[in-house]
């Protein structure tokens, strides 16, 4: 089959994405929150731990705010 065959037989069809349009739009709000904060010297509760997990050290421990008995 000569090349042009195969270009007129090919559908392009785009590659499956699991990330729509509104996930991508809050991810990257999410993106500048962590980024103001950075610039403020605060950390974003989204990445605490990202740094003790790249350098190989244990996180911290995890701040409870209320306990609940059922």
């Amino acid at each position: 089959m000569a090349d042009d065959q195969l270009d007129d037989d090919m559908t392009v069809v785009p590659l499956p994405s699991s990330e729509t349009e509104a996930e991508h739009e809050r991810i990257r709000a999410s993106n500048e929150r962590d980024q103001l904060l950075e610039k403020e010297g605060k950390r974003s509760r989204h990445n605490r731990g990202y740094d003790e997990a790249v350098k190989g050290t244990s996180a911290p421990e995890p701040e409870i705010d209320h306990i609940v008995d059922e």
